[in-house]
């Protein structure tokens, strides 16, 4: 048997693995990585503290990484596994997601988030109602328009005020075919608590819930 032969299970397992480290990490069209998902489906948390410290799914993907690069070298030059490490890296984690949502989603699948533009700001009006408004983009990657509900989350936890919390954004939103789109929404929201009675401030990094009549999907 020749050392082709002999490493032809390791090479299998190795790619294997890779493709598996790799879908741990991909973003396909929600805000968290596909592994994020598959853990939280089988009840697995993704994080050692809520959503923040360690993020178990990166570890579950450098650690098939290595495995398979380690494998692969029973074949390999250490030329050609530092190839693979890097086209590892350097492999965008929503590859792919634009051209299925261009080419095939329908209706809030076909919608990105721009969160980099989107923001909340928010004050206490002299009743100690908290009002202001939400700014958040969309893309529509497909050619049928659509129109959802949306609500705001926070990103990370926070043991603090967090205005994300109660805020109720109201109203349904529409979005045309290949539309690039800022909705400006205001709320108003009574505060029950009487610690925050004067809070002001701006929110850069959020999630959001959108709504349709059939589905819903976070981003």
């Amino acid at each position: 048997m020749d050392q082709e032969e002999r490493t032809r299970p390791f090479v299998i397992t190795g790619f294997i693995l890779l493709a598996f480290a790799f879908l741990f990490k991909w973003r396909f069209i929600y805000s968290e990585p596909v592994g994020d998902r598959l853990l939280g489906f089988i009840g697995i948390p993704t994080w050692s503290n809520g959503n923040m410290g360690l993020h178990y799914t990166a570890i579950v993907a450098i650690l098939l990484l290595i495995i398979g690069l380690f494998l692969l070298a029973k074949r390999y030059s250490g030329k050609m596994i530092f190839i693979f490490f890097l086209v590892f890296t350097i492999l965008p984690s929503d590859l792919f997601a634009n051209v299925y949502q261009s080419s095939f989603a329908k209706g809030i699948y076909a919608l990105e988030f721009y969160q980099d533009d989107s923001h909340c700001e928010y004050d206490t009006n002299d009743s100690g109602i908290l009002v202001g408004k939400c700014t958040l983009s969309f893309r529509n990657h497909s050619n049928q328009s659509s129109t959802f509900h949306v609500s705001v989350h926070p990103k990370y936890d926070s043991k603090g005020f967090n205005a994300l919390d109660i805020i109720n954004l109201k109203g349904q939103l529409e979005i045309e075919p290949l539309e690039n789109k800022t909705f400006e929404i205001s709320f108003r929201q009574p505060l029950h608590s009487t610690i925050y009675q004067d809070v002001s401030g701006e929110i850069f990094i959020f999630n959001v819930r959108i709504i349709s009549e059939d589905y819903t999907r976070e981003l």
